[in-house]
């Protein structure tokens, strides 16, 4: 009798703290240094002509990246789009995931005029949580259902829908960006960002590789532009938080090489290729069948209904 309480207590002391270290890796943030996000100033210049804007990307790729940056801000207040992916998150590279997404109120500005909305369903390649159910879909409203991000679960035992703060170990685990930032136009702002900074610091690397049809963007003509870091390097999760500078991180989860393809027509980064030195692929990123949208989406498009419908 006493045999059998003992091993009774034992395995609900190991159900528990198994229960706490889920729990921990669900809810927890980390403690990230803050930063402000990017703001572009330069959206009221007029989008280039044609060979113009080729001549930006052969010579100036930030000047590039700034154009497509103000061309977005003039056509559109937000896309809808398939997103392919794959990349490398804590160490380990994960399968091809191929998503539906749609942004809206993604241009960044101090008046905070618009609110980022974003919401992610995963077609092929969803990654599992913790417990081994696949997170099917996604979604984020600024200022709404207390700034927490929901997650749909469609063959979870229990809760099948929840909410976790975007920035959780969770979030963290499944991405290499916040879905706060999962999208054409912070995708632009990212890079423009980056790039602007080496420039700006006199080490900025680049080189143009041509003008061609890439198939992965649905076979849409680009301007494909590669950067060579001088060394190792990390983008941050969101970009309000600071890169990291942990020398392990950097060895684990760090780059040497970006390669950007620039839609000629539309001026939209359509696809991103990030490399180690080796070669060794870190993570990959390509937009389809890209729609802009004028207006702003329907607000019930982040809601825990529209994710379970």
């Amino acid at each position: 009798m006493a045999r059998r309480v003992a091993v009774v207590l034992l395995v609900t002391a190991a159900l528990v703290l198994a229960g706490i270290g889920a729990y921990s890796r669900i809810y927890s943030i980390p403690d990230v240094a803050q930063t402000d996000v990017p703001v572009f100033a330069g959206k009221e210049t007029p989008p280039p002509a044609a060979d113009e804007f080729a001549q930006l990307a052969e010579t100036d790729p930030v000047g590039m990246l700034a154009a497509c940056l103000a061309r977005y801000e003039q056509d559109a207040k937000g896309f809808k789009a398939t997103l392919t992916k794959r990349e490398r998150v804590d160490g380990k590279l994960g399968e091809t995931e191929r998503v539906r997404i749609a942004a809206c109120g993604d241009v960044p500005g101090p008046d905070k005029a618009t609110r980022v909305r974003v919401v992610m369903i995963w077609d092929e390649g969803a990654r599992k949580d913790d417990f081994g159910n696949e997170v099917r879909a996604s979604a984020y409203a600024e200022g709404e259902n207390g700034g927490q991000m929901l997650i749909y679960r469609p063959k979870a035992i229990f809760l099948k829908d929840f909410s976790i703060d975007p920035k959780t170990k969770l979030a963290r685990g499944s991405s290499r960006y916040c879905i706060t930032d999962a999208g054409i136009y912070r995708g632009m702002l990212r890079t423009y960002a980056a790039w602007k900074r080496h420039k700006d610091a006199g080490d900025l690397k680049t080189e143009y590789l041509g003008k061609r049809t890439a198939p992965e963007v649905g076979g849409r003509e680009c301007h494909v532009v590669k950067r060579t870091c001088a060394s190792a390097e990390v983008d941050s999760f969101a970009l309000d938080e600071q890169a990291p500078t942990d020398p392990k991180t950097i060895e684990r989860d760090g780059f040497t090489e970006v390669t950007v393809f620039i839609d000629a027509e539309r001026h939209l980064q359509l696809g991103t290729v990030i490399r180690r030195a080796n070669g060794d692929l870190v993570g990959e990123y390509y937009f389809r069948d890209v729609e802009l949208v004028r207006d702003e989406l329907p607000p019930d498009s982040f809601t825990a209904a529209a994710l379970r419908n």
